[in-house]
């Protein structure tokens, strides 16, 4: 992602959640988590010239020798869903990630994902990261959420 496609990433944040519902807000947030790079990393999805979804990583605890990862946010805009951009945004996005913690002379231990326990980005998680539940956390945003772990050898063929 570039500085220029903040906007057009907060168009979509504020298509898929209920969490911000002021451009301005979404365009801060998004803005400040983008200019944490490396420690976050935003990638952007586009058919053709239109950007129709993101995906954010964040690295937890520092930058370890070995490196535990969070898909934070991901969102694909509701008329490209179930196509088969989400499944492609995560797959693309975590060689890069991977490869710069490579880089560093890191490894990848684990990716966290975290999710509404009704939400059925579970199954995107389970069959593109192979992340399995964890650990429920009661009344988190609006409701529970449910902490997926993919471990490194769970990713063997994705980084």
């Amino acid at each position: 992602m570039r500085d220029k496609d903040i906007n057009r990433v907060a168009d979509v944040y504020l298509k898929c959640f209920r969490g911000m519902t002021k451009s301005a807000d979404a365009k801060k947030w998004i803005k400040a988590r983008h200019n944490s790079y490396p420690a976050a990393q935003f990638f952007v999805g586009a058919f053709g010239s239109k950007i129709v979804g993101y995906i954010l990583w964040i690295e937890l605890g520092g930058f370890r020798k070995e490196a535990v990862i969070e898909l934070d946010q991901i969102a694909v805009s509701p008329d490209y869903q179930g196509k088969g951009f989400g499944k492609t945004i995560i797959k693309e996005s975590l060689k890069s990630v991977s490869s710069y913690i490579k880089k560093r002379g890191s490894t990848l231990k684990l990716v966290k994902v975290t999710t509404g326990t009704t939400n059925e980005a579970q199954k995107l998680y389970k069959d593109t990261l192979h992340a399995e539940p964890v650990a429920i956390i009661p009344d988190f945003f609006r409701s529970d959420e449910v902490i997926m772990i993919a471990r490194n050898a769970d990713l063997a063929g994705l980084i």
